[in-house]
């Protein structure tokens, strides 16, 4: 019986390993194609706009992915952002959620980003403003630069050394 039990297992781990190694071809053969797609539109935009368009078209689009990539793998409990009802939320009627500014973040950057390909340059600056304040939002920075330090931050600063 212990026989069987151990071949069943070494099936199973075989047929797993297989699994894994045709998984990795496949994912090395999709990661290279992807490579040369973006290739292909940055030459068509290149071509099309210039080199710096292109550059500036195709790195805001990865970072604009990448940034959704990471919104949805720090997604909180979905549970959590549903409301419930008889459930009184007085408190956060009037602020966004985090999900809702990292959103507004994203079309921002989307519009800015568009706004930089047509030369609008008001567009760009009023993109550039809002995204600041969803950045604000998120408490990234203080854009007015209000914030007062605390006494274990002017502790920090005492300890730090240049260099």
């Amino acid at each position: 019986m212990i026989d069987q039990l151990t071949d069943r297992l070494t099936d199973l781990a075989k047929a797993a390993a297989i699994k894994g190694a045709v998984f990795a071809a496949v994912g090395a053969v999709l990661l290279t194609g992807i490579g040369f797609l973006l290739a292909a539109v940055y030459m068509a935009l290149a071509a099309s706009y210039g080199a710096v368009i292109a550059a500036f078209t195709v790195g805001g689009t990865l970072v604009t992915l990448g940034l959704i990539t990471l919104a949805i793998m720090m997604q909180r409990d979905p549970g959590k952002a549903v409301d419930h009802a008889g459930q009184g939320n007085a408190e956060n009627s009037g602020k966004k959620s985090e999900d809702d500014v990292l959103f507004d973040l994203l079309v921002h950057s989307a519009m800015t980003g568009y706004a930089t390909g047509q030369g609008n340059r008001a567009k760009m600056q009023t993109g550039f403003d809002q995204m600041i304040g969803d950045l604000g939002t998120l408490g990234v920075f203080d854009p007015t630069g209000s914030t007062k330090p605390t006494a274990a931050t002017s502790q920090d600063t005492d300890r730090k050394m240049a260099g």
